[in-house]
C-alpha cells in the first residue's frame, strides 16, 4: 500500500489503523511521535486527527525547516510504517 501526498488523496482526509499491538522497531523522532499517535491498537485515526495529535506531541520542533507541511510529512512517515507492514489505510 502506497500512501500519497496527493491533493485528491489529502482532500480525502484517509484513516490509519496499527496493524498489531507489539510496538516494533521503528526510528526515532518523528516516526516515533506518528506511530505514538496510532496508539492504542484497535483504534482508527484520520489524517486530520493525526495532525491535531502530533501536533500536540510537539512534533513541529523536530522540523528543520519550519515552513515544511506536517501532514505532507506525517504521510511520509505512515508510508514507511506502512512498508513495513505496521499500519494500513483503514475504512
Amino acid at each position: 500500500m502506497a500512501i500519497s501526498q496527493s491533493q485528491v488523496y489529502i482532500a480525502s482526509n484517509p484513516r490509519f489503523a496499527l496493524t498489531r499491538q507489539s510496538r516494533s522497531q521503528i526510528q526515532e523522532g518523528q516516526q516515533t511521535i506518528v506511530y505514538m499517535c496510532l496508539e492504542p491498537f484497535g483504534s482508527v485515526h484520520s489524517s486530520e486527527e493525526l495532525v491535531r495529535a502530533c501536533t500536540g506531541r510537539n512534533y513541529k520542533a523536530t522540523f528543520k525547516d519550519p515552513n515544511t507541511d506536517i501532514l505532507k510529512s506525517i504521510l511520509y512517515h505512515l508510508n514507511l510504517l506502512a512498508e513495513r507492514d505496521l499500519i494500513r489505510e483503514a475504512d
